[in-house]
């Protein structure tokens, strides 16, 4: 149910497209595309023709409404399929990435469930310097205890965690035959959500009781700056 997003891939079009010079043209140019994309969303987010439910980025609407505000994204969705091809196809339908920051289009919703999860984020390092520069700083002591994990061992590593609460929504949608398809998992909050609603569709809420995280493989962490909890990778 949860998917990651599709892989970027620098396009045909561009010389050389493995070539360093042909990387660093494909990053200027999906860099004008994420500044295009910026400035139409300003324009055209939150879309006028839709209806928004609760206080989300989710928008709701009949077929020809939701066709005609994705015609609106399609030039911009086009640009951004020749830098990530897989993206919405079979077999595993990944999305688009949400730093694009394009709205996400699903059709033949049926039910929509709003909720919250404790989560967390996690990132490896080799070194305490790459660590601090993405995770900011520790006491003495606490730096001490992470450089003696890499004194000790050359193939150590340390992971950090970050918790925070995820906001999801579980689409459900039906299939061709009218029947109901298993729920898709979706974090919508940084792209929005833009959904065909089906005769009664119903929205469920319940983000006023966030889920249980699974119990966590890390205890005790080596350090803490209140953001960020650091342990040795296992």
């Amino acid at each position: 149910m949860s998917r990651r997003s599709a892989p970027f891939v620098a396009p045909d079009y561009i010389d050389n497209p493995t070539s360093k010079e042909g990387k660093k043209h494909a990053k200027v140019l999906l860099s004008t595309l994420q500044d295009d994309i910026a400035q139409f969303r300003d324009e055209q987010f939150p879309p006028d023709i839709l209806r928004q439910i609760r206080d989300m980025p989710i928008y709701e609407g009949n077929l020809a409404e939701v066709q005609a505000y994705q015609q609106r994204w399609q030039p911009l969705l086009e640009r951004a399929m020749a830098f990530y091809p897989a993206a919405n196809l079979p077999p595993d339908y990944l999305p688009l990435p949400a730093s694009l920051e394009i709205p996400q289009f699903i059709y033949h919703v049926q039910r929509l469930h709003l909720t919250k999860t404790r989560a967390k984020e996690s990132k490896s390092f080799g070194s305490v310097g790459a660590l601090t520069d993405k995770c900011s700083d520790y006491s003495a002591e606490e730096t001490a205890r992470m450089s003696a994990v890499f004194d000790n061992d050359d193939e150590a590593r340390l992971v950090a965690h970050r918790e925070f609460i995820d906001l999801r929504a579980y689409v459900f949608c039906r299939d061709s035959k009218g029947e109901m398809m298993e729920p898709e998992r979706v974090r919508f909050y940084r792209t929005g959500l833009i959904v065909h609603a089906l005769p009664d569709f119903k929205v469920v809420d319940s983000r006023q009781t966030p889920r249980k995280r699974r119990n966590d493989a890390y205890n005790n962490p080596i350090a803490d700056n209140g953001v960020w909890k650091i342990y040795r990778k296992k």
